[in-house]
């Protein structure tokens, strides 16, 4: 069965806007890395999902006091609180109130580094999530990390072995190059256009796989709690 032109028309195009954003700031100062995030946000994963998903950005901590630092997108699952900083965006997640992180590179090989520093403080904090309905298998004890670039690997096999040859700690669980479309991850290869369905895929699954929980809140501040 032959793909859906209309949809291969549509996400073709996606891709080709979020990369002629991409361009146009290239060779700017350093701080328009937070605009190439802002626009992967605003003018893709907002518009494609509904309304109710909220992809915040900020720090996620778990109830032993961890802290991730700075994440550049964290899609939360919708019901547990968030705490947002006054007068700005950023936001404090607790690690139950995510379903995942996005962190979003320029050119993803030359920043691999920083997607690994950063994976590796998001799988390090623990969750209790407890959950009560789940759909289509166990969830994971950590929290899911996906890596996108505007540029880097040009095909699949490279962008896959890159992943397999990072140590297990520090490596997201799946990647993707917005030029190429080159996506690997969660048992998925695509290419294309292609490569930002895939990502849509992956994150609905896991939004959907968790349908409702009810962590221990009152774990994050268990002193305070029983005095």
């Amino acid at each position: 069965m032959s793909h859906n032109p209309h949809l291969l028309q549509r996400l073709t195009a996606i891709q080709q806007s979020l990369m002629a954003q991409h361009s146009a700031g290239r060779g700017m100062p350093n701080a328009t890395s937070g605009s190439e995030r802002e626009t992967f946000l605003r003018e893709f994963l907002q518009q494609v999902f509904p309304a109710h998903r909220r992809f915040a950005t900020g720090a996620i901590t778990d109830s032993a006091g961890a802290i991730s630092g700075q994440v550049d997108i964290a899609v939360e699952y919708g019901f547990v609180p968030s705490f947002p900083m006054p007068s700005t965006s950023e936001r404090l997640l607790l690690a139950e109130s995510v379903a995942l992180t996005i962190e979003v590179k320029s050119d993803l090989s030359a920043q691999w580094g920083q997607v690994c520093e950063t994976t590796a403080r998001v799988k390090s904090l623990q969750r209790d999530l407890k959950p009560i309905m789940t759909l289509g298998g166990q969830l994971p004890a950590s929290i899911p990390c996906i890596a996108v670039g505007y540029t880097g690997h040009s095909t699949v096999q490279g962008l896959t072995e890159r992943l397999a040859t990072t140590p297990d700690a520090q490596r997201p669980d799946g990647a993707l190059v917005i030029q190429s479309g080159c996506f690997s991850g969660f048992g998925i290869d695509a290419s294309g256009p292609l490569g930002l369905y895939a990502l849509c895929h992956v994150v609905n699954r896991i939004l959907t796989r968790l349908a409702y929980a009810a962590p221990n809140l009152m774990s994050y501040v268990r002193n305070e709690a029983s005095a």
